[in-house]
């Protein structure tokens, strides 16, 4: 069945060449979905009670897959701006759309030639053009703060971002060194630090041109190479106009958002192009959505690889689950400790009134 709905599905909306991964996905989903059913049928016996339950169990599936309503657009309590909320991880829903949107965009057959490329491009690009320029803009401040003697206007959280900043790019850019981070306290941190600090980012937005620029002259060469002739740039339209989806790269580049850059937990997170970046020193669930790996025991898997592991690790849970009839006994002590506590409540009541 699942195979059938791929087929006839990528035929109808002219997806080509994802046939077995979007197949793996669903059927991998579809599994997942038979033995949830197997366990809510083994632990309720009317039919009415599995009915109510149906809607229940489908709904948060759409709402908290993140492609109706966005992770950091929820409620304060459950969202979260640099990666995916408790919530959504525990949804398959999240994890195979995941895996079908990032796996299409990828690994297309013309989006994987430039990928790379478009990789370097964009994270520089975003580098040079908000992070530098916000880290000047909070460092310029405290600096002139410092420099007026009105302590009022130190924003300690501005110097523990751009401390933060700092610490995560000596290991994340390879070569890139940075002196007296430990300075960066209210108490020690002077004008001579600001001003080493505006230098070092000055490196760094050089660094940073220079590989946008290496990156876009690279991909530019590609495409003349691929457009040389009128028959070639034929052929390589054909190509962009069948495997290119321009909707799709709207939401794993997040488009549509103004905001480039926020701040979030005393560290400045990319709003933009998610799919191109890597997750950098986060774990297997703390990486951000639309990422197009995740970390798995310090190595960089593919997120269609570590997306399928997560939604058979479910499936085998509730296999689990159902053998021990879990589902059913955790009901069973459930409603053995509201039937108490409501013997409870009554008691007290019969006792208030004599």
């Amino acid at each position: 069945q699942s195979f059938t709905f791929v087929l006839i599905g990528n035929s109808v909306l002219e997806i080509k060449g994802m046939l077995l991964p979007f197949w793996l996905i669903l059927f991998s989903t579809s599994c997942f979905a038979n033995v949830l059913g197997l366990n809510i049928s083994a632990s309720f016996n009317s039919a009415k009670v599995i009915y109510i339950l149906i809607p229940i169990l489908i709904i948060p599936q759409l709402l908290f897959s993140g492609i109706i309503v966005r992770f950091d657009r929820l409620h304060p309590s459950i969202a979260s701006q640099s990666g995916v909320p408790w919530i959504g991880n525990v949804m398959t829903s999240r994890w195979a759309y995941e895996a079908m949107a990032v796996y299409q965009f990828r690994n297309n057959e013309f989006n994987t030639m430039f990928f790379e490329m478009d990789q370097k491009r964009k994270n520089s690009g975003w580098k040079k053009d908000y992070w530098v320029t916000e880290l000047k803009s909070k460092t310029v401040s405290y600096r002139k703060a410092l420099m007026s003697g009105d302590r009022s206007d130190l924003a300690e959280n501005d110097l523990l971002i751009i401390r933060n900043e700092m610490a995560a790019e000596t290991q994340q850019l390879e070569g890139f060194t940075f002196e007296g981070l430990d300075q960066f306290t209210p108490e020690k941190a002077d004008t001579s630090l600001m001003t080493y600090t505006l230098g070092k980012l000055d490196v760094l937005f050089a660094h940073y041109r220079d590989q946008y620029n290496e990156a876009n002259n690279e991909r530019e060469n590609l495409v003349k190479s691929l457009t040389a002739t009128p028959e070639a740039k034929e052929q390589y339209l054909a190509l962009q106009n069948v495997h290119h989806n321009l909707n799709l790269e709207d939401f794993l580049v997040n488009k549509n958002d103004t905001k480039k850059i926020v701040e979030n937990k005393n560290r400045l997170v990319q709003k933009a192009n998610l799919v191109y970046l890597p997750p950098y020193g986060k774990s297997f669930f703390g990486s951000h959505f639309y990422a197009p790996s995740k970390s798995f025991f310090g190595k960089q898997i593919t997120t269609l690889s570590a997306n399928i592991f997560v939604i058979w690790g479910m499936s085998l849970l509730l296999m689990i689950l159902l053998f021990f009839d879990g589902l059913k006994w955790l009901l069973e002590k459930t409603n053995s400790k509201l039937l108490k506590l409501a013997v409870r409540m009554k008691m007290r009541k019969e006792q208030v009134y004599q």
